[in-house]
């Protein structure tokens, strides 16, 4: 028996996802003649591994329209309503009708999973519309909705995490179950920056000039939004990471492809940097600026989404002489530099600090994240904070796990009364123990696990044997990148009454 608590139990499900979900590189391309896979190299960088992530089950139900609400038909009215104070034209109404009621006609067709999934995407733009918010965002909302509804009416779901991009579109949408596939603004431009470095200058426009098409204007300032319910965030709502992204993907187009237009889009970005959460990603704590990885949880602080929010900024600024972005990327480097020590636990890296506090430890894909991102404000700002973190990060990949002090306890013990094996592992990572006869080297024991760094025990009791016998046991630990350590020992065991020791 082991000891394991809720809080390692939900560490455990993020270890296998992690471990999952490591590689991002294959993409589902839909086209009129079928669905293939292809590896896509612009998205085998270190934004394949951020952002949100499926949790690999349907997300828990969203609350329903009132049955007077879903008659009124809000979507439609909302449409005509952008029509007629001419915010869109005659073409475009004409579209986003076809969409919705092609939409609709399927979701009446299908069952199960795929129902739910389309239903989703439909309950979505219901609830925008029942509170006044979809008519910023029809473009996307309407190009998620037909995408879905093309890809339900045809398949069932796709893995967990999946990336398709349908026709001759570059636009990554990917699938969360419960939520349909969903419109990713980090991994899109994640896949420009890649684009860029591979020089893939056509792919480059084609994309962003699609990206556009996706942009809406919250509050102020132009952004892309995400549009399903994550981890306690309901849509629509922003990403620090992803927005830094943007501007930086948009920066480097704009000088690559000698288009202006895209570097003002950039700049219209800007505010989300200077907005407050939620509609904004800047969170205030004491007197630092943090950059939120998710608008709607502005104390979460996940470091790799501040490094990253940080880089993009420091490109942008770079590439458009821009003194407000400079302002807001040196805002954002003190805070990093500050804290980043924080986030070191001298074995390891945390993901996050809610409120400040030590949170998470890193899966490998965030640790590397960690590393990596540190890496770069390290090239490009030479700040000492960034380079120890990136050099300590790296070396933590190949050091190993420790385990010491460890004990048995009670030792000498006594049969049918339990001891508990303890340890304390420097570490994220599994565990192993076996507990052995010394004599007759019989297996008494021999379980596992995955846990985070800290005080630990496992709970054996012993068979009940004449006599006092001697039981080895060892511990192994081994870390998420493959290290591994072993500690012995020894645990005397009195029997219930006296008898010829070793028998």
């Amino acid at each position: 028996m082991r000891h394991v608590t809720q809080a390692l139990l939900a560490l455990v499900a993020t270890l296998a996802f992690g471990a999952a979900c490591a590689h991002a590189a294959p993409v589902l391309e839909v086209t009129a003649h079928g669905v293939h896979t292809e590896n896509e190299p612009a998205l085998d960088g270190p934004w394949s591994l951020a952002g949100p992530r499926p949790a690999g089950v349907p997300a828990a139900p969203v609350a329903r329209l009132t049955a007077r609400a879903a008659r009124r038909d809000l979507v439609k009215r909302t449409v005509d309503r952008a029509f007629a104070v001419h915010a869109i034209d005659e073409p475009t109404r004409s579209r986003y009708l076809s969409f919705w009621t092609a939409a609709r006609r399927t979701l009446r067709s299908l069952r199960g999973q795929r129902r739910a999934e389309l239903g989703s995407v439909v309950g979505t733009l219901q609830r925008l519309a029942a509170g006044n918010r979809l008519t910023a965002r029809l473009e996307p909302m309407f190009t998620i909705l037909d995408r879905n509804r093309e890809w339900w009416a045809k398949a069932g779901p796709p893995a967990s995490g999946a990336r398709l991009r349908f026709g001759s579109s570059r636009v990554i949408f990917q699938y969360f179950p419960g939520e349909g596939l969903q419109f990713h603004p980090l991994a899109n431009f994640g896949q420009a920056n890649g684009y860029w470095y591979g020089h893939q200058d056509s792919d480059l426009r084609s994309l962003v000039e699609d990206l556009l098409k996706m942009r809406v204007d919250r509050g102020g300032f132009e952004t892309w939004e995400y549009y399903f319910a994550y981890g306690g965030g309901s849509p629509p709502w922003i990403s620090g990471m992803a927005q830094g992204t943007a501007m930086q993907a948009l920066a480097r187009a704009s000088r690559r492809l000698s288009d202006p237009a895209l570097l003002a889009v950039a700049r219209a970005a800007r505010g989300a940097f200077e907005r407050r959460t939620p509609v904004g990603v800047r969170a205030p704590q004491g007197d630092r600026d943090w950059y939120a990885l998710y608008s709607f949880d502005p104390r979460l602080n996940v470091l790799n989404g501040m490094l990253q929010a940080v880089s993009g900024l420091f490109t942008y600024q770079q590439l458009s002489n821009d003194t407000a972005a400079k302002s807001l990327f040196e805002a954002g480097d003190r805070t990093a530099r500050a804290v980043i020590t924080d986030y070191d636990t001298g074995a390891w890296s945390l993901y996050d600090r809610p409120g400040g506090r030590p949170g998470h430890e890193a899966n490998l894909n965030y640790h590397t994240l960690n590393r990596d991102f540190s890496q770069t404000l390290c090239k490009a700002t030479g700040a000492p904070a960034y380079c120890t973190a990136a050099a300590r990060f790296t070396s933590y990949l190949k050091k190993d796990p420790t385990l010491e002090p460890y004990k048995a306890v009670p030792s000498p013990a006594r049969v049918g009364k339990g001891v508990r094996f303890k340890f304390r592992l420097s570490k994220i990572g599994r565990v192993v123990i076996v507990v052995k006869d010394s004599g007759s080297g019989k297996t008494y024991l021999s379980t596992s696990t995955s846990l985070a760094r800290g005080d630990h025990w496992f709970r054996w009791v012993p068979p009940k044997r004449d006599g006092e016998h001697t039981y080895e046991f060892a511990l192994y630990a081994r870390d998420l990148a493959g290290n591994s350590s072993t500690a012995k020992g020894e645990v005397r065991v009195r029997g219930s009454r006296p008898g010829k020791s070793g028998t």
